[in-house]
């Protein structure tokens, strides 16, 4: 009985023969943009996918706290956007890395990758077009760490100094009692305007009182939240009210209505916002500082190009699978390498800020093991193979074996 091996060529390996099948003076350009648009398209895909994960979990932190009145709504947005290049420079790499391994791991069950190996395109190719999309994702990374993630940390610090330097009546909700921040005053309006400078029927009441002392508290119809120009004094003018003094439990009461009120506000205290943490500081003061917490912010920045060097080795060495075991047979233990290699990154970091670890060395130390350990799995692929707990590929072909067990 005879036994048929061969099957009809896949959409994308016909599409990829046509590729090939081009003049000898485009060969060259074609293969590696086709590679790069591969891995480019998917780094977008999971990267977007990352991104959207994690800001949503930072927008729902930030969303809980303009429920409790800590910061105002209306500038959730602005942090979000601030905090963007943040997000960014961390999450990138990992979609990189993801990417190589998702576009490289179909390109061999598909079977593409050998077409082009036997069209003679060597592993040393095939790594250097991968630097492609590589060197644009790095220049990318590069903007993020040393330039936009800094200013974007400090305006986002700066706009939240100013929400916690805010008063208990800018924070107000409306519909809602409001405890201030030193448990005496409890307050209630039931509208604000847009501007949020004038709160309809409002009501405050001082809680903070001896057994003896007689309970405050006041009613308007409408309370206007002014700030005088020149000296910046805060006053809460309450329009068309009462005041209330008295006992509670007791007849004693003392009532005094009125139709204009003032008192003066002492706000909780400006929060000067200065470059008095590492993260904000623009990389150029980093440089030349011999402080470890500086050198160690600065190589940390400097580490994010660097580790998608590093990467795009150990991504097109963990791409590498069978046919049979699927695109997603190395995804897992090549991420939990990565996630090795950030967590000695961080741990590198903090031994360089505690002093317990020289600058000379720091994080330099674990991006040269990571890369001498890449190299010598790129140099002895069998080892590789060993490492990874990987079995040999059956040198026949599975209708020579099938037909090794019939004769057997």
């Amino acid at each position: 009985m005879s036994c048929h091996c061969l099957s009809a060529p896949t959409h994308q390996q016909i599409k990829l023969y046509a590729l090939l099948d081009k003049s000898e003076k485009m060969r060259p350009m074609i293969i590696p943009r086709y590679l790069t648009k591969e891995v480019l398209q998917t780094t977008f895909a999971v990267t977007s996918v990352l991104l959207i994960i994690i800001m949503s979990g930072r927008f729902v932190k930030y969303l809980a706290e303009a429920a409790a009145g800590k910061i105002d709504a209306r500038v959730l947005f602005a942090v979000m956007f601030y905090r963007l290049p943040g997000f960014m420079e961390l999450i990138l790499p990992l979609g990189f890395f993801v990417s190589i391994l998702l576009a490289y791991g179909r390109l061999y069950t598909d079977s593409e990758m050998t077409v082009l190996f036997s069209c003679g395109v060597s592993r040393k190719q095939l790594i250097a077009w991968t630097y492609i999309p590589a060197g644009i994702v790095l220049i990318i990374i590069a903007t993020l760490s040393l330039w936009l993630t800094p200013l974007g940390l400090h305006e986002a610090e700066k706009i939240l100094a100013q929400q916690q330097a805010r008063n208990d009546f800018e924070t107000m909700q409306e519909a809602r009692f409001q405890v201030s921040r030193n448990k005496s005053l409890v307050s209630y309006t039931e509208d604000i305007s847009d501007n949020r400078e004038q709160l309809n029927a409002f009501f405050l009441a001082n809680m903070n009182v001896g057994a003896d002392e007689p309970l405050m508290t006041v009613r308007s119809e409408v309370a206007e939240y002014k700030i005088l120009g020149e000296t910046d004094q805060r006053y809460l003018v309450l329009k068309r009210g009462a005041r209330y003094e008295g006992q509670p439990g007791t007849a004693n009461y003392r009532i005094t209505e009125f139709e204009e009120f003032g008192q003066h506000v002492d706000p909780k205290g400006e929060i000067a916002v200065t470059n008095n943490k590492v993260n904000r500081l623009p990389t150029v003061e980093l440089l030349g500082s011999d402080l470890p917490d500086y050198q160690a912010a600065l190589q940390w920045r400097l580490s994010s190009p660097l580790v998608v060097l590093i990467v795009t080795l150990l991504g097109v060495l963990f791409s590498h699978t069978n046919p049979r075991r699927g695109r997603y047979a190395m995804l897992f233990p090549a991420i939990l390498l990565y996630l090795i290699y950030l967590v000695l990154l961080n741990s590198a970091r903090g031994a360089v800020e505690e002093q317990r670890l020289s600058s000379a060395i720091g994080l330099w130390g674990v991006h040269f093991m990571f890369f001498v350990l890449t190299i010598s799995l790129l140099a002895d692929k069998q080892q590789w193979k060993r490492w990874l707990g990987k079995v040999h590929e059956q040198k026949q072909s599975p209708c020579l074996s099938q037909q090794a067990v019939k004769k057997g």
